[in-house]
């Protein structure tokens, strides 16, 4: 399911852009799995640290992390400032944790083709972002969120589950707006 921002602005006009264009061709890549798609996540501080949430409605939040119900989950996060210019540069990150036994079912890890696909999406620039880099491992794709229960992740990394992380710049005009209420 594309979990959709419902009037988004500035940045998350463009981020809402990147997810649902990432969402339909993954969909068609990745066809009949559960795939739960979300935009920007807050780095919220909680006891143990900084966390990923999304915010729901009504002041509310939920852990933006894997659980074993879906298959596929992704969502972006703002790594540090934003600079404000003729135009505004931000430092995202789209994260995501998949099972790939049904993401890529085979009879190999296909940790490699998951991430291929993902980065074929993107290709050269989509909405003004372009690809800085790829991470692996669950402590470096988690860095800005310290308080994340890891403890409780430790299989988040091991087969069939993956979790990997595409760092992005993002270049856009922070005066986009929207509207009218998205379908």
């Amino acid at each position: 399911m594309n979990n959709r921002h419902s009037l988004p602005v500035g940045i998350d006009w463009f981020i809402d852009k990147i997810q649902t264009a990432g969402f339909n061709k993954l969909s068609l890549k990745w066809p009949g799995i559960n795939y739960e798609a979300y935009g920007r996540c807050y780095r919220n501080e909680k006891d143990k640290g900084y966390v990923a949430e999304l915010y729901t409605a009504g002041g509310e939040y939920k852990d933006a992390y894997y659980d074993d119900t879906i298959d596929a989950l992704s969502f972006f996060g703002i790594s540090g400032q934003i600079t404000q210019g003729m135009g505004a540069v931000a430092q995202i990150h789209w994260l995501f944790f998949i099972n790939l036994d049904k993401v890529k079912p085979g009879d190999f890890r296909a940790d490699e083709e998951a991430r291929r696909d993902v980065l074929d999406v993107i290709g050269l620039g989509l909405y003004g972002a372009t690809i800085n880099s790829l991470e692996l491992w669950k402590d470096n794709v988690l860095k800005e969120y310290p308080g994340t229960r890891r403890d409780n992740m430790v299989s988040v990394d091991m087969h069939p589950k993956h979790c990997f992380r595409i760092n992005l710049t993002l270049n856009y005009n922070p005066t986009i707006n929207c509207n009218k209420k998205l379908k």
